[in-house]
């Protein structure tokens, strides 16, 4: 049976086999599962060969073994993996008219973005046709504890797993960059009370961003959406504006991906108290 991979020399042949059996399981156990012998047979491999890939593919999550029938059928981690793909695939198709129309409200840059590890992978952007163009492209990526974007993901975590992801010391970026645990997690309590995070020069020198994330129809945040702009614009009079607009676009998003929960209140109220408490922030440069 002719697969999609083929043996070379610069490529590991046990690695090689195994994707093979993992395809052709894929591809004829859709209904019932195939065996161990109609592998071996189609493959023409070492029984005892397919019997060790087909061990490992099942204690991995990659292949499911039916004890009853003694069939192979694919296992949770393709299904895992292609989910996440898909998520972010249709993430970016069903954001972008409303990420265009933030644009068209703000005329200033706005960003998509996703989680990946310790940083934040931008899967789409959108600016007018200002002389002041941001240098971020999508499939580029930053620090997830010093952006809006990450901070916002990052509050939907729970304190071990952020800690899990960043670390306890924290790389600086810029002189206004979180660098302690302990500062991020009281950041990240009040970005979770207000609904928004902010990025205050903490990634690039000049750059202010505001974010609120996006959540799928699983009620689990699957990325964040952020406004950018030159660091004097971020204003204590603009904040409130430019938080209401990301978190009404996220929240739409949010609704167009399946989501049925109200994760961030855009309460004018709720945002004008922290457009007062953020003056100091900005103005005075504390830490908040």
């Amino acid at each position: 049976m002719k697969t999609t991979y083929e043996s070379s020399s610069s490529v590991a042949s046990t690695l090689v086999n195994g994707l093979k059996v993992l395809e052709y399981v894929s591809l004829h156990g859709k209904k019932k599962g195939v065996t161990l012998q109609e592998i071996t047979n189609s493959l023409e491999m070492h029984r005892s060969n397919v019997f060790r890939y087909l061990k490992t593919l099942v204690n991995c999550g990659w292949l499911d073994y039916d004890l009853e029938t003694f069939r192979y059928h694919i296992g949770r981690k393709p299904l895992q993996i292609a989910g996440t793909s898909l998520n972010q695939l249709d993430l970016r198709a069903i954001a972008h008219p409303f990420l265009q129309k933030l644009v068209d409200e703000t005329c200033l840059a706005i960003h998509l973005g996703v989680l990946s590890g310790s940083s934040i992978v931008y899967i789409d952007k959108v600016e007018n046709n200002s002389p002041i163009q941001m240098r971020s492209r999508p499939g580029m990526s930053a620090p997830v504890h010093c952006t809006a974007m990450g901070k916002a993901l990052l509050a939907t975590c729970s304190t071990q797993r952020v800690i899990a992801l960043v670390g306890e010391d924290l790389t600086a970026y810029t002189p206004k960059t979180i660098t302690d645990i302990g500062g991020l997690l009281a950041n990240l309590d009040k970005v979770r009370e207000r609904g928004y995070a902010i990025d205050n020069e903490e990634n690039e020198i000049g750059i202010g961003c505001v974010a609120a994330a996006i959540f799928g129809y699983e009620d689990d945040a699957i990325g964040a959406v952020s406004l950018s702009t030159l660091i004097q614009y971020l204003t204590s009079e603009n904040i409130g504006l430019f938080a209401a607009r990301v978190m009404e676009t996220a929240s739409r998003i949010s609704q167009s991906m399946g989501s049925t929960s109200n994760h961030w209140s855009i309460e004018p109220e709720k945002i004008l108290k922290h457009r007062q408490l953020e003056t100091t922030f900005i103005e005075k440069e504390v830490e908040y």
